[in-house]
């Protein structure tokens, strides 16, 4: 049986990020630590946590936006990767048309490619005559269909999707997750950000669970999602019970004063 070899892998990669100044240096927090990944063709792997876990800072290492601080990261061949989340780095003074041209080069795509696809994409986009007005007039919904259109029709190796990809209003939100579950069920390899296990366990086959930048558990989805909706679970009991007792105590002070 032929190995299937990794389009692109991480190993015991660690990321900092500063975090304000002392009067000497810059201080350094830890955003990835240690983080061992490898992305095979069609896989499509999820990645859990909490708000502040670390996930769309690996997201952004994967897409190319962060380089690791140690460790190492490796890309087989022209891998072309699109990132679907609300960041997308366009040049506010370029027109929509210009800025597609050059997000769809820094995607890897080529002029003739993007030529190709551009109709599609102002269409996609429900743009209309905007398209041809500079970026920094465009309302945040503007941006975000455009970018959500660009990355979708980029064809890419590497899917990547933050959690926070519902574009637009009701009905191109819609669209949008149609089109994501399109691309999903393709050959392309995605990863998938997001803090709900359900989504987790339905559309992916592996998983990551980070917790402060740290791998807490990973493998098979179900079993990840299972472990952490268990842990959330639990977190959630032990607050009640702690804010019972809270209510408990209080009422017993209340009742020794009134004594």
């Amino acid at each position: 049986m032929k190995m299937v070899q990794p389009i692109l892998e991480l190993e015991n990669v660690s990321l900092l990020y500063k975090s304000g100044f002392n009067f000497l240096r810059a201080r350094k927090k830890i955003a990835l630590e240690s983080i061992s990944l490898q992305v095979c063709p069609g896989d499509k792997i999820g990645i859990l946590g909490r708000n502040g876990a670390g996930k769309s800072s690996l997201l952004k290492l994967l897409a190319g936006i962060y380089k690791p601080d140690s460790g190492t990261l490796s890309v087989t061949g022209n891998i072309r990767s699109a990132f679907i989340g609300l960041q997308h780095g366009f040049v506010p003074y370029l027109s929509g048309i210009d800025n597609i041209m050059l997000t769809g080069i820094l995607m890897g795509m080529s002029r003739a490619e993007i030529h190709g696809k551009q109709r599609e994409i102002i269409e996609y986009s429900e743009i209309g005559h905007n398209i041809l007005e500079p970026i920094y007039s465009y309302s945040a919904g503007m941006k975000a269909r455009l970018a959500f259109a660009i990355s979708v029709f980029s064809e890419p190796d590497i899917l990547l999707i933050d959690e926070a990809m519902s574009v637009g209003d009701r009905a191109f939100r819609k669209k949008s997750q149609e089109k994501i579950s399109e691309l999903i069920a393709s050959d392309a390899a995605v990863i998938l950000v997001s803090h709900e296990p359900g989504l987790v366990n339905n559309v992916c086959s592996k998983a990551l669970w980070l917790e402060q930048g740290r791998i807490i558990s990973s493998g098979d989805s179900a079993a990840v999602a299972e472990q952490y909706k268990s842990s959330f679970d639990s977190r959630i009991r032990t607050r009640s019970s702690e804010e019972r007792k809270g209510d408990g105590s209080e009422s017993v002070a209340g009742l020794s004063e009134g004594i």
